[in-house]
């Protein structure tokens, strides 16, 4: 795992100039006498986009070229509307473990959020060069940024699961395939053999994970997958009633007490008809947040460990492998949303 900044020496070795001729051209200033052709010119300013290498006086003032700074960047809004607070746990935690390694923390924000995300590559990489390293975090990321980081060896960590070629893309994740599985075990273990999954089926790493936990207990209790993927919570009502379901596992996407009222709406209460438990904290405010049953992601353990694991990085430690990737279990919530279904083969009718 590569575990350095790129620095001066880098971007003259690729534009083949002297460290001397990237000063003169970061400075903009040539002394008396010296004469640099616009070609040359081109060339380090080429190596300079290209390696993502940033000038930073103050962190040239510090022993070994650092200052201090950790950057935080989220592919998707940071503090949204609506009461939407998923990051802010998150950021908690990383504030914790700053204050306890006496580093501050920098927010990325100046990229703007297109179609609800972010991309670093809207406003260029050098932004990245005021800080010693970066945490990334957010469900929708670019690969090919998470690639480009790689290769020109720029220390960072991602929050959450996230595979990568050869492995080499260090994480701090929530162990959802695991967590997921558990639950549904718990459902089953209830009585309960029609049990659906509502949410989308998307390609990103935690709802791939949430699936995989949830098919693969069905599958070993020789049951099958039943997929609710309607958004509207009266169309999943209408799905909950056709496929004849006594539970479900819902996406934290999905709006759990808007599905509640749907369901009560239909004459449906839960959990006496449905049983429904949430595959972590949801991204939009519960009224009950004690009643709803599933299991809670440690969003600032999360947040916390990673800012460690950066900062090891930094340093240049000799990070082992199996650090590089680490998942943390999820809690088991009680909650008051899951019973022993009342209905089995028999249609549900509302």
């Amino acid at each position: 795992m590569p575990k350095r900044r790129i620095t001066q020496a880098d971007v003259a070795a690729m534009a083949g100039v002297s460290q001397a001729t990237v000063s003169f051209v970061l400075n903009d200033r040539l002394p008396a006498g010296v004469r640099l052709s616009a070609e040359t010119r081109q060339r380090v300013l080429d190596a300079i986009r290209i390696t993502g290498y940033s000038a930073n006086p103050v962190a040239q003032r510090l022993a070994g070229g650092r200052n201090q700074i950790i950057g935080v960047f989220t592919y998707e809004a940071t503090f949204p509307g609506g009461g939407r607070d998923f990051y802010g746990p998150f950021l908690v935690g990383i504030e914790h473990a700053a204050e306890q390694l006496g580093i501050d923390i920098l927010l990325f924000t100046s990229a703007r959020v297109v179609e609800g995300r972010r991309r670093l590559t809207r406003d260029g990489w050098q932004r990245l060069g005021i800080a010693d390293g970066c945490l990334l975090l957010g469900q929708h990321e670019d690969r090919s940024e998470l690639q480009h980081l790689l290769d020109t060896n720029y220390p960072f960590a991602f929050i959450g699961k996230r595979s990568s070629e050869g492995g080499r893309l260090p994480y701090v994740g929530a162990d959802y395939t695991g967590a997921t599985r558990r639950v549904v075990e718990r459902l089953v273990a209830l009585g309960h053999r029609r049990i659906g999954y509502v949410g989308a089926m998307g390609t990103d790493q935690p709802t791939t994970d949430r699936w995989e936990g949830y098919r693969d207990a069905l599958r070993d209790a020789g049951l099958g997958a039943r997929l609710v993927p309607e958004e509207e919570p009266d169309a999943v009502v209408a799905a909950v009633v056709e496929q004849r379901l006594t539970a479900v596992v819902l996406s934290p996407e999905r709006d759990a007490e808007e599905l509640h009222d749907a369901l009560a709406r239909h004459g449906l209460d839960v959990p006496r008809d449905v049983s429904v438990l949430l595959l972590g904290q949801p991204h939009h405010r519960l009224r009950r947040p004690q009643q709803w049953s599933g299991f809670a992601i440690p969003r600032e353990e999360m947040g916390a460990r990673a800012l460690l694991l950066l900062s090891r990085l930094i340093a240049a430690d000799d990070v082992p492998d199996a650090d590089l990737h680490r998942l943390l279990e999820c809690t088991e919530v009680e909650g008051a949303t899951v019973a022993a279904p009342t209905h089995h083969a028999e249609p549900l009718v509302p």
